[in-house]
């Protein structure tokens, strides 16, 4: 009985120590600029969160993060950003659907089948109506 009563305790003590782990977090940064737009940093913190980005005085950026949810789940995330936007790419991200099949073959069909010019329909002249 004593025997399971203090595996109960060292279980709470456990999860306790868990989740004051962040409070007790120490970082570790790096920064580095060349004064000209070049760039890097990164940190790492003893939690499991940290990050990593460089860029260029083009502004082109490539970076990544992580982190690991309360259930968890360890997440990470790497992406790029540049003139075209930023482009996060992670299995933890969400997807679009899949085009229905339906979709699918209308969009083929109207590629094969492109529409005909419309003739241009010429207003008819109106009848003139005047007093005689």
């Amino acid at each position: 009985m004593y025997k399971h009563l203090f595996l109960i305790v060292a279980l709470l003590i456990a999860v306790g120590s868990a989740v004051d782990d962040d409070a007790h977090a120490k970082a570790k940064e790096v920064h580095k600029d060349d004064g000209h737009g070049n760039f890097a940093y990164s940190y790492d913190i003893t939690n499991g969160i940290g990050a990593q980005e460089v860029g260029d005085a083009h502004n082109n950026v490539q970076g990544q993060y992580h982190f690991t949810t309360k259930e968890g789940v360890p997440i990470q995330v790497s992406y790029t950003a540049d003139e075209n936007g930023y482009h996060p790419h992670g299995d933890s991200l969400p997807t679009p659907p899949p085009t229905p099949e339906a979709i699918l073959k209308a969009l083929a069909y109207i590629e094969a089948h492109p529409p005909k010019e419309e003739q241009k329909v010429r207003p008819r002249p109106q009848p003139k109506h005047g007093r005689h």
